[in-house]
């Protein structure tokens, strides 16, 4: 192998080049976690001096195959990085070898596209979100917002609030975030309505959390993904696309009843257990609780659909809510699940008295406060 590699260096030619660094980074990576300092010195060294006489295609093969490793020299990781996009684009995601101020440096001479990725990472400190922020354009932005996994500065989410005035993605993002602190709700507040309006409340009050905000932004995901065909009227056709994509009956149930289409909810239980829709609209309608529990059983609904469904039920006939805490409990009482705690959730109390969750042993970090 030496000889051939001693050949392929004496040989000038841009595909010789490419063959010869190709070989040299899979005898690299080949026990790559054994290898030394100098050894990765040295490999760094060749790979840069041969780096400009090889194709863009053969450096972004090269970048996906030593962007993983920690052992990656970083003068070559740094070069990646700021090479085309493809090129750029497996460091940017995920080279592990980065630390903070490379991070910050790269955040504040790259372009849109490469800010783009470099956004997404799940390991970048306050300074460097702060510049992408600064610097990026409104998509770098809503990446930030909707990167759960870092925590920004409040200067940070200041700054992306006034630009959410203008961008309703960006607010859908933004108050999805766990890191908001009341002062910044009540700065978001006025420019949402609704479901966000009251999420963001419940923040300030302290009653919402990040299991809470998981949910809320997982079926906002659902939504985006249903798209234009949320709006068809057809159930029974919009249960099929459901399932050619992987939707679950039960999401597609809950967001029915957000968007007050409580009769296309139930069309939707119908379906999914076999029956005519009149017959389980006459049900929920007439308040035979027994005939619907039975329904939801059938359909295998989750506890948070029925939920709900029987919440939306009382709101829509104008009946009090304590009936719909009478079809929860029987419909937990029918399906065996007597976890007290999943009931107080589908009442609506759950969020609210529960104790902070444990993660590793140790307490939920709570949300921020001023």
């Amino acid at each position: 192998m030496s000889v051939q590699l001693l050949g392929l260096a004496s040989d000038k030619s841009a595909k010789s080049r490419d063959t010869l660094l190709v070989a040299l980074t899979d005898m690299y990576v080949q026990g790559i976690e054994r290898r030394t300092p100098s050894e990765a010195e040295i490999f760094g060294e060749v790979a840069l001096l041969l780096y400009q006489e090889i194709s863009e295609k053969s450096r972004a093969a090269l970048s996906t195959k030593l962007a993983p490793f920690i052992q990656t020299p970083l003068p070559l990781a740094m070069a990646f990085a700021t090479d085309a996009i493809r090129v750029a684009t497996p460091v940017l995601e995920k080279y592990p070898g980065f630390q903070q101020e490379h991070l910050e440096d790269l955040a504040g001479k790259l372009d849109d596209s490469h800010l783009q990725v470099l956004s997404r990472r799940d390991d970048l400190g306050q300074k460097a979100s702060q510049i992408l922020a600064e610097r990026g354009s409104k998509v770098v932005r809503r990446i930030l917002a909707g990167n759960r996994e870092i925590e920004l500065s409040r200067l940070t989410l200041r700054a992306l609030v006034k630009h959410a005035i203008q961008d309703i993605v960006l607010r859908e993002d933004l108050a999805l975030r766990a890191d908001l602190t009341p002062s910044i709700c009540q700065m978001l507040l006025p420019s949402v309505t609704g479901e966000t309006a009251a999420h963001l409340k419940k923040m300030i009050n302290g009653s919402i959390t990040q299991e809470d905000l998981d949910q809320i932004g997982r079926l906002r995901q659902v939504r985006r993904k249903i798209g234009v065909n949320l709006d068809n009227p057809d159930v029974a056709g919009l249960l099929r696309f459901c399932k050619q994509n992987d939707i679950s009956a039960d999401d597609l149930s809950v967001l029915l009843v957000q968007d007050k289409r409580l009769s296309h909810a139930t069309d939707l239980l119908a379906f999914r257990c076999g029956i005519p829709p009149v017959t389980a609209r006459n049900a929920l309608f007439n308040g035979d609780r027994d005939d619907v529990i039975g329904m939801a059983r059938k359909a295998g609904m989750s506890l948070d659909a029925f939920s709900m469904l029987a919440k939306a039920r009382c709101d829509h006939l104008r009946i009090p809510m304590s009936q719909a805490g009478d079809w929860i409990a029987a419909y937990v009482q029918a399906t065996g699940n007597n976890r007290p705690q999943l009931a107080q959730r589908a009442r609506g109390e759950f969020a609210a008295k529960r104790k902070p969750k444990l993660r590793n042993g140790q307490p939920r970090t709570p949300i921020r406060t001023l």
